[in-house]
């Protein structure tokens, strides 16, 4: 009579993890979906397919939703806490580094810069 108790609490912390799984899932697609826009804006503006003042204006917006994001994984410690999403957290801070690196790059034309910044993206789509 005592295993149906455990059986419970062991479903329930399965439940758990399945839930947390897919919140990180949720957040590495987000992250990885912002690491490629990050990507497309900046070949377009290397191309010469966009404007400079467009450029740091998508830029800018890409950041603001990348720390947006980032603040709601980081609302849930046990999210840090989980290896996978803290560094899913350490990605995403690079991401943001490497947003405002590309947008000096910008604004500074300074295209050899943007490039390696480029580079540096730290999260794409089908990354693991």
């Amino acid at each position: 009579m005592l295993v149906r108790p455990f059986l419970a609490a062991a479903l329930l912390l399965l439940g758990a993890c399945t839930r947390q799984d897919a919140r990180l899932q949720q957040h590495q697609e987000k992250f990885a979906s912002f690491g490629a826009t990050t990507e497309t804006i900046g070949h377009a503006w290397l191309d010469g397919s966009l404007s400079g003042t467009y450029t740091r204006t998508a830029l800018s917006e890409t950041l603001r939703l990348v720390e947006q994001e980032r603040a709601a994984l980081a609302a849930k410690p046990q999210m840090l806490l989980d290896p996978r999403g803290a560094a899913l957290s350490q990605q995403a801070e690079k991401l943001s580094r490497v947003i405002a690196q590309l947008t000096g790059d910008v604004q500074a034309a300074n295209a050899v810069a943007a490039r390696g910044h480029l580079a540096d993206i730290p999260i794409k789509p089908g990354q693991p």
